[in-house]
C-alpha cells in the first residue's frame, strides 16, 4: 500500500464529502458505500472477500456489528460500527452505540473497535485500562485535518497491523504545525471557594428544578447563568471562544436532532424553535430541562472535554 496512492484516496474521499454530503447524509448505506469501503479497501481490507471482511456480523441473537475485519485466524481483530455522514459518534449516554460497541468487543474477547461516519474515525483499545475516552487511542477527521496526518493515522487501520493483534498508527508529520491552543486545565477536585459547586457531569434535574445562578469552566472562569437554556449557552460560547468546537466539528448532534450547526436546521430539514447564535453557530435552546442538560453533555463531548470539569452552583 504505498502511502501516495492512500494520500491520493484522502484527497478524493474529502471532495467526495463536500460534492456529496447532503446526499450520504441520513443514508448509512450509502455512506459506507462511498467513504468507508474504499478506506478499508485501500489499507488491505477488500470488503468483497468474506475472508477478510464480515459485514452485519452476528455477535449475538438481536445485535450485529456493520464489519468485523478479520484475522489470519478468522476471528474479529476490529468490529467497525458505521454511521450516516454527520451523525454523531458519540451519542450515547450509557447505552448508545459506542458503550455497546465495548461491551461486546469485552464479551467477544475483540480487541479493537472503531465508530466512523465515513468522515471521522475513532478508533479504540478494548482491554485498555481506564474509563471508555482512555480507551480511544485513535482519532482523525477527513475533512478538519490535512491529508498527510489522515494519512499516518488511518495506518491504525492497516491490515497487516491489525492481523498482528497490534495498533501502529503513523507518527505525525515532521513539520512544524500550527501552534494548537492549550488544554484547559484540570480544576482542583473543589473550587478554592466555600460555596458548592457540582459537576455537569452528576446532575439529575427534573422539572420545575431552579436552574443554576453560575457556571465554572475548566480554565476556572465563571459566568453567570439565569435560565437553563444559559448554561447550554455559555458552555458553547466557551467552547468556541477557546478554539475547542469549531464549524468543522459540526454539526454535533444527540438523538437524530442537531444540537450545534453552522445553520439553524435539522436532518429532517426543519428549523430550530429556539435558536441562538455564538459566532458563526446556531444552538437547539427549545427543550426540557433533562434534554438540554444530556445535549450540552454531548457538545462538551464532541468538543473532547469531559464534562465533570463544568461545574455550575445554585445558590
Amino acid at each position: 500500500m504505498p502511502l501516495e496512492s492512500l494520500h491520493s484516496l484522502v484527497d478524493m474521499l474529502k471532495e467526495r464529502i463536500v460534492e456529496h454530503g447532503d446526499v450520504l447524509k441520513g443514508n448509512e448505506w450509502l455512506t459506507r458505500y462511498s467513504l468507508i469501503d474504499p478506506l478499508l479497501r485501500e489499507l488491505g481490507w477488500d470488503t468483497a472477500d468474506p475472508a477478510l471482511v464480515a459485514p452485519e456480523y452476528k455477535l449475538d441473537d438481536s445485535r450485529r456489528a456493520d464489519y468485523a475485519l478479520l484475522g489470519d485466524d478468522g476471528s474479529p481483530a476490529m468490529m467497525v460500527e458505521a454511521k450516516s455522514l454527520g451523525k454523531s459518534l458519540r451519542d450515547d449516554t450509557g447505552k448508545g452505540s459506542r458503550t455497546q460497541a465495548l461491551l461486546y468487543c469485552l464479551q467477544d474477547g475483540i480487541k479493537h473497535f472503531a465508530l466512523t461516519d465515513g468522515q471521522r474515525w475513532e478508533i479504540y483499545q478494548t482491554l485498555r485500562e481506564g474509563n471508555i475516552e482512555e480507551k480511544r487511542i485513535v482519532e482523525f477527521d477527513l475533512s478538519a485535518q490535512p491529508a498527510t496526518e489522515v494519512c499516518l493515522k488511518a495506518l491504525a487501520l492497516w491490515r497487516s497491523s491489525l492481523e498482528n493483534g497490534e495498533i501502529l498508527p503513523g507518527h505525525e508529520p515532521l513539520v512544524v504545525p500550527k501552534p494548537a491552543p492549550s488544554p484547559a486545565p484540570r480544576p482542583d477536585p473543589q473550587p478554592s471557594d466555600d460555596l458548592e459547586w457540582k459537576p455537569l457531569l452528576v446532575l439529575e434535574p427534573t422539572p420545575g428544578d431552579p436552574p443554576p445562578v453560575e457556571i465554572m469552566f475548566p480554565n476556572g472562569t465563571r459566568v453567570t447563568t439565569k435560565y437553563w437554556r444559559d448554561t447550554m449557552i455559555e458552555v458553547v460560547r466557551w467552547l468556541v471562544d477557546n478554539e475547542h468546537l469549531s464549524p468543522s466539528l459540526c454539526p454535533v448532534q444527540h438523538a437524530r436532532s442537531n444540537v450545534v450547526a453552522t445553520s439553524p436546521v435539522h436532518p429532517s430539514g426543519s428549523t430550530f424553535r429556539s435558536p441562538y447564535q455564538v459566532g458563526s453557530l446556531y444552538i437547539e435552546t427549545h427543550g426540557y430541562i433533562s434534554l438540554l442538560l444530556e445535549r450540552t453533555r454531548t457538545v462538551i463531548e464532541r468538543a473532547g472535554l469531559d464534562s465533570a470539569h463544568f461545574r455550575v452552583r445554585f445558590d
